[in-house]
């Protein structure tokens, strides 16, 4: 089941309208119609307060929307990043500082 059906099926549950859905989760009905067609997804902390809302949880909200599994990007919190991954991401920085660091290691063997 895609999480549109899924969050449609749960407010219709409730009996809820699009409006009175969008009010709890403070967004648009717009935003609701968007998520129930399939159109848009909400972001991670929507879906925690609908799973919290509809009392879910967000492995079923989403386990059935390969769409949305794709677009979710996991980050690794405490994850040290090393010299090359450093270089790799902020090689610009590189520049200035080996610009004025290499001057100052030469001057001092000097």
């Amino acid at each position: 089941m895609m999480l549109g059906q899924r969050i449609k099926e749960e407010r219709e549950r409730r009996e809820w309208t699009q409006d009175e859905l969008a009010n709890t989760l403070n967004v648009s009905r717009q935003a609701i119609s968007k998520w129930e067609l399939g159109t848009a997804y909400p972001d991670i902390e929507r879906l925690i307060q609908i799973s919290e809302l509809f009392n879910v949880t967000l492995d079923s909200l989403i386990k059935g929307d390969d769409d949305l599994q794709k677009k979710i990007v996991i980050r690794k919190e405490g994850h040290n990043m090393n010299f090359w991954e450093f270089a790799a991401r902020f090689w610009w920085l590189l520049f200035p500082i080996g610009g004025w660091l290499i001057p100052t290691i030469i001057e001092a063997f000097k």
